[in-house]
């Protein structure tokens, strides 16, 4: 795999959105989160097209790709990050000039649908990429980005060394307040007891950790995108659910989601599985939804990772793709132990 360079401040950021147009309809969150990068000493460019809004998307598909190769090719521009995620990643895929990436290495980041983009630049052009935050829905934060999101950030881009073992963040929020309303600037959101990591299944594994949006990867299914999953720790978490923004995918579709991934033969090359918080679930629906999780993974020994800071909840840490990892269960470890920057 292809490392990126390590962050440091003066560089420069540059800013997209391969999918959908938010960040045209809620400017005081781009401001906040422009804001929130330089205040951590970083430089911003905000791509040609990203604040642009046509129906649901910001632009049409070459023009989303375009702003892709313009930030992969202006040498100034050191990392590039998401305004947010959305559906339509997808259709970019078609567009983007793998080389031009491959030779021009730099740190990317978001999550969600940007899963999309990730598996992409891992397949196609051997690229280290950051499943992290991004600037709407963590830079943007009020009053500012959550401490643990600016800790695993850092650790993840800017010191060159490997992350380390991960620790799980004291408080969460999975509180959503109106955007459009700006509700957000009304007060901070609150935030709930950590009760930390949750073991499904014991066990022991190292390999390199890849994975995802399991909503979003799965439009990738059959598609020369599709990763090669032998000997990874597979991570996955959820996203909020079509029918209501404050709460995860319906327990039963990801149940579905999960026996497409068996069907697809991942769980036959995976070492390990590890799963983000999820979205807005009652105690009950957490319980069902790790029922679950044991049921499609029964024939399989591979130790499992429950509840870890990343997905759609807050705060997120920051996980490069494709960088060796530990999982253990009798130590209740989980440890990044390859560096992702150089």
């Amino acid at each position: 795999m292809i490392k990126p360079s390590t962050l440091k401040k003066g560089d420069t950021i540059g800013l997209i959105s391969p999918s959908s147009p938010m960040a045209a309809k809620v400017t005081h969150r781009v401001e906040k989160g422009i804001a929130t990068l330089e205040e951590m000493g970083f430089k911003v460019r905000v791509a040609l097209n990203a604040l642009k809004a046509t129906a649901h998307t910001a632009g049409d598909p070459e023009e989303r790709a375009s702003d892709l190769h313009e930030l992969f090719r202006d040498p100034s521009v050191k990392a590039i990050i998401s305004f947010i995620g959305g559906f339509h990643s997808n259709q970019v895929l078609k567009y983007l000039d793998f080389e031009l990436i491959k030779n021009n290495p730099k740190i990317f980041m978001g999550y969600s649908d940007i899963t999309v983009l990730h598996w992409a630049m891992h397949t196609k052009a051997d690229l280290v990429t950051f499943y992290g935050p991004a600037l709407i829905t963590q830079f943007g934060e009020n009053p500012t980005i959550l401490p643990y999101t600016k800790e695993y950030f850092e650790k993840a881009v800017m010191s060159g060394e490997p992350i380390g073992k991960i620790e799980p963040s004291k408080e969460w929020t999975d509180e959503v307040l109106n955007w459009f309303e700006k509700k957000d600037l009304e007060r901070p959101r609150r935030l709930k007891e950590n009760l930390g990591f949750e073991w499904l299944k014991e066990g022991k594994a190292e390999g390199k950790i890849f994975g995802g949006c399991i909503t979003s990867l799965l439009h990738l299914r059959g598609t020369e995108y599709w990763p090669n999953f032998e000997d990874t720790l597979f991570f996955w978490e959820l996203p909020e659910s079509s029918a209501s923004f404050i709460k995860g995918e319906p327990v039963a579709r990801i149940d579905t989601h999960l026996t497409d991934l068996e069907l697809s033969g991942v769980f036959k090359k995976i070492k390990g599985m590890i799963i983000g918080r999820p979205l807005g679930y009652s105690n009950e629906e957490s319980d069902e939804l790790k029922k679950i999780i044991l049921d499609r993974t029964k024939d399989y020994n591979f130790p499992i990772l429950y509840g870890i800071d990343t997905g759609h909840s807050d705060p997120i840490m920051t996980i490069p793709l494709g960088v060796k990892t530990i999982i253990d269960s009798a130590q209740n470890k989980f440890e990044i132990i390859e560096a992702a920057t150089v």
